[in-house]
């Protein structure tokens, strides 16, 4: 009987970890929520056929020089600039998302370069040339105002198969009444491309360094609904995709961000890199 209770008990310990082993990847790392400040982003809507947008390019990141990692750059290549039917500017930037965005702010239509501030309208325009993305950006970053909302990311990389898998969390800090929308951006930096620039020579440059470039979402070009939080609430939104075989995971990131969905204007944002 001893014997039979002590093989029982082993068989027993042996079922528990194989039970262990059965449990599938991938295993997610605690999210951490960072208590840090007021981020802004700053969306160029650009081209790699526009020979003046390279000068918005290098003031953006002049400009985060001054304001380091608090300024999230975002490239978005759409229009006709971006149009892939003259060589050697065959490349396509473009996605989804970039073009709908550039239609229904119409960037475009009133020129490049040009861009956005937190998706804030600046005398009735939501469009703002690169020379007043400064001031822009230091309004939003000097704000006094309570942050309503901090942003979490974690993302699970899966270097063989490719599979993102993307947790995000809000904590809400104050009450947040009415629509608002979480939208998650995949974002590929350090792409080497023709682009055309008329402070370089020649014009067309082979190796061009695309920074911070938009190539699609997790959720959509507006993402998701998050309505009527209250402080002290978390909301939690999962998300997995596979990423485009072309896209060097080792320059990807996430630009996360939750904003007004009657304005349009962003709360917050943050940035993860997958590697």
């Amino acid at each position: 009987m001893k014997k039979l209770l002590t093989l029982s008990a082993a068989l027993l310990i042996v079922a528990l970890f194989n039970s262990c082993d059965k449990v599938s990847p991938p295993y997610k790392n605690p999210i951490v929520v960072p208590a840090g400040e007021r981020n802004v982003l700053v969306e160029d809507f650009t081209g790699h056929k526009c020979g003046f947008c390279p000068r918005a390019t290098r003031a953006a990141y002049d400009l985060k020089q001054t304001f380091g990692d608090r300024m999230i750059v975002l490239s978005i290549h759409a229009g006709f600039f971006a149009s892939t039917n003259i060589p050697p500017f065959t490349y396509d930037f473009k996605c989804a998302e970039s073009i709908a965005l550039d239609t229904d702010f119409g960037i475009s239509l009133a020129g490049n370069p040009n861009g956005m501030v937190n998706r804030k309208k600046i005398n009735g325009s939501f469009i703002i040339p690169y020379t007043s993305w400064g001031a822009e950006v230091a309004n939003v970053l000097n704000s006094t105002a309570p942050l309503p909302v901090r942003i979490g990311i974690n993302a699970e990389y899966d270097t063989t198969s490719r599979q993102l898998d993307t947790e995000v969390q809000l904590d809400f800090a104050s009450d947040l009444l009415g629509t608002h929308k979480l939208s998650v951006y995949l974002v590929e930096d350090s792409i080497v491309k023709w682009q055309k620039d008329y402070d370089a020579t020649p014009n067309d440059n082979p190796n061009y360094v695309h920074r911070e470039v938009l190539r699609g979402s997790m959720n959509g070009t507006y993402g998701d609904v998050i309505s009527n939080t209250t402080a002290g609430e978390t909301v939690v939104r999962n998300y997995s995709t596979t990423l485009n075989n072309t896209w060097d995971a080792k320059h990807m990131s996430l630009v996360v961000f939750l904003y007004n969905d009657a304005t349009k204007e962003i709360i917050q944002v943050e940035q993860k890199h997958l590697e």
